[in-house]
């Protein structure tokens, strides 16, 4: 198993918060079946401004003392993106890259309001050959209350990554509903654990792949194929057809 999302480099943003936390985050994901871990840690304005050259370093000292550690899990590292005009440049500059070096790039906007730019961000992002991957699109409240606000994502040619533990229930019923219902509807690339801690938000893909499985069977193979060509920088076929107006979460999922 590969995961393309976790907070598991120490002390730069809200996830890992030093090196023993961070060994004790790959050692779990490792004893529970993930080969490859993506850190992905924040780049959010005025926040977590974590420039790529400055995250190298750091990253290489966790391979190193994941492996002095006895670990096998191997680690690459991306980032994960608050797009804005700001970030946008930073893109442009080859300050902020992709995950593992490859045109792929883990973006995200604000859980409470798209930005009105947002649309217009995604599209300037894909004129410099970046191909942007939504972070857990079921946890925005604008696509929760209206799925088909996420048709616009998919007009832009934008893949979806759903965190196993919204499959799992963790965030709330809501918006676990969202996230099967974007399995159900085929609008789901990848599932990443969103990894923080060894606690609440700890690492793991097992129990997030058995809910999707419960509504796709395939689901494991779809993303298995898109992750390896994802880290070959290869194009992910994606056919995915927009939502139609008249379905909500709760029309469909009514218990």
């Amino acid at each position: 198993m590969i995961d393309i999302h976790s907070h598991i480099l120490p002390g730069i943003d809200d996830g890992s918060k030093d090196m023993e936390m961070s060994i004790k985050m790959l050692k779990m994901a490792e004893e529970k079946g993930t080969k490859t871990i993506v850190a992905t840690p924040h780049y959010i304005r005025g926040r977590y401004e974590n420039h790529y050259e400055n995250i190298f370093d750091l990253h290489q000292e966790v391979k190193v003392a994941a492996k002095n550690a006895g670990l096998k899990i191997e680690v690459l590292l991306g980032q994960e993106v608050m797009l804005d005009k700001y970030a946008l440049n930073l893109c442009k500059e080859k300050k902020i890259r992709g995950i593992n070096g490859t045109s792929y790039m883990l973006i995200e906007f604000p859980m409470d309001k798209l930005p009105n730019d947002a649309i217009d961000l995604i599209y300037e992002l894909r004129v410099i050959g970046i191909k942007p991957i939504i972070a857990h699109p079921e946890r925005y409240e604008y696509i929760m209350d209206s799925l088909p606000n996420i048709n616009d994502f998919i007009s832009e040619g934008c893949l979806f990554q759903i965190n196993a533990g919204s499959l799992q229930g963790l965030f709330g019923k809501k918006v676990q509903k969202c996230a099967k219902l974007l399995v159900k509807e085929g609008l789901v690339n990848f599932i990443a654990s969103d990894a923080h801690s060894i606690n609440r938000r700890c690492p793991g893909l097992n129990g997030g792949f058995r809910e999707a499985t419960l509504l796709d069977r395939n689901i494991e193979e779809k993303v298995s194929s898109n992750l390896e060509l994802m880290l070959i920088d290869k194009d992910i076929e994606a056919t995915m057809e927009k939502i139609k107006k008249k379905k909500s979460i709760f029309q469909i999922f009514k218990h």
